[in-house]
């Protein structure tokens, strides 16, 4: 038998906060939709784990243990088996200074303590529980942001209609993975999807939680008010959801109201997959199982020549030029003294799904070979889980490439083969 609880609790902070995900320090307006720590448990006679997804747009590693520890004193669960992840909101709470803005530390304070708040509730409204898992596709949503360019180099976000584009320099990862979660009856507790591409639409000064936050509003308009949609954000490093080739720049005029038919979009799916999964019958038995490692990953170093540049930089465009943001950060990069993080990769195997915990904004050619290769029958990749050490774990071959996301910054600076690192030892996680 499993038995599962799920929860959440809103973490909006006040107006006037920071808000990151862009290059200049926004504060806060006003509220689009609420933002949420969402938790759930499961437990078998064997084993407890517990996923707490965070309407934040990135979670550092002291936030991630914070909670850990508070978990572990009000539930016992070991903190090996919590999973924190972040949903990526570009609109939502300060929790991470960067060269734009600094953190609320009195604010954070109170996010961990929500968020622990949500896993303790969760755990304490485990009841037994049916669960079936089921995979689904959107397309529309989606689209890889980095292109070949008629002159031969590689842009992101060149823009829509762009003539000079050629074609995308990468895939997308269309499918959708849907956890149904019911109680002994058959009545809906909650649903998790996993789903690949940027939650960056709305813009704006106003808090929002981003199309996953309409996900969750018809989630619970079609399921009850009492169901809890939890989203895990798979790998979308390079995925956006700008159509740059085929769209009209009147499609996304209304910022505000696009991010709201992205959540419907989406919901769509994960309904119809919901309803043709079948679950367990009563006292199902399901094997759940957590497995947790560590490796070191080098960092990169800016070249002479960069230095040079990014000084070259401050000292002849205007400070609230963005070329100047990316040169402090380049500096500042420069200026740290480690020369490796330790990197952490987390696995929760619930029957025949594997949940896989992977720091930085992964580009998608890296889920998607996990995927594939994985030795369960579905692999769910979440990524910013656990305390980011990187903003982008790029492929090999987007550094020799160019474009945004390969850019050295304070936050930005893993070595080249990172990635293929990374993949490696998932996989070997994954397949031992």
């Amino acid at each position: 038998m499993i038995c599962c609880g799920i929860s959440e609790v809103i973490i909006t902070p006040p107006l006037g906060c920071s808000m990151p995900g862009y290059f200049h320090d926004r504060r806060s307006t006003g509220i689009l939709d609420e933002l949420y720590a969402k938790a759930v448990v499961w437990q078998t006679s064997t084993n407890t784990a517990a996923i707490i997804a965070l309407d934040c747009i990135d979670l550092t590693r002291p936030i991630v243990e914070a909670i850990r520890s508070q978990v572990r004193a009000g539930t016992g669960i070991s903190e090996s088996c919590v999973m924190v992840s972040a949903t990526h909101t570009h609109t939502g709470p300060p929790v991470k200074s960067t060269t734009f803005l600094q953190d609320d530390q009195a604010y954070v304070a109170w996010m961990i303590e929500r968020a622990a708040e949500a896993a303790i509730t969760a755990y304490h409204n485990r009841q037994e529980a049916l669960i079936g898992v089921g995979l689904g596709e959107v397309t529309r949503i989606a689209f890889n942001r980095r292109f070949f360019m008629q002159d031969g180099t590689v842009r992101t976000n060149p823009g829509i209609g762009n003539p000079h584009i050629v074609r995308p320099a990468g895939p997308i990862d269309p499918q959708v993975i849907v956890l149904r979660i019911d109680d002994k009856q058959g009545r809906p507790i909650g649903v998790i999807t996993n789903y690949a591409t940027h939650t960056d639409v709305v813009g704006g000064t106003q808090y929002s939680a981003d199309y996953p936050g309409e996900l969750s509003v018809a989630i619970k308009e079609a399921l009850g008010c009492h169901a809890v949609s939890l989203f895990l954000m798979g790998a979308s490093g390079n995925i956006n959801h700008y159509d740059v080739v085929n769209g009209l720049p009147s499609d996304y005029a209304k910022p505000s109201d696009y991010y709201r038919r992205m959540g419907r979009i989406l919901a769509g799916e994960v309904l119809r997959v919901r309803e043709a999964t079948e679950t367990g019958s009563n006292g199902q038995m399901l094997s759940l199982h957590t497995r947790q490692a560590s490796i070191t990953i080098p960092y990169r170093k800016p070249s002479p020549a960069e230095i040079h540049a990014a000084e070259h930089t401050l000292t002849t465009k205007a400070p609230e030029h963005v070329d100047c943001a990316f040169a402090a950060e380049l500096l500042r990069a420069n200026e740290r003294q480690e020369l490796s993080v330790d990197v952490e990769i987390q696995i929760i195997v619930l029957g025949e799904l594997a949940i896989v915990g992977v720091p930085a904004e992964w580009f998608v050619e890296f889920g998607i070979e996990l995927k594939e290769k994985s030795s369960f029958p579905i692999t769910m990749i979440c990524e910013l889980s656990n305390g980011s050490v990187s903003a982008y774990l790029c492929t090999r071959e987007s550094y020799a490439q160019g474009g945004y996301e390969p850019l050295i910054t304070d936050n930005n600076r893993l070595a080249i083969d990172a990635g293929e690192l990374l993949t490696k030892h998932t996989l070997k996680l994954l397949n031992r």
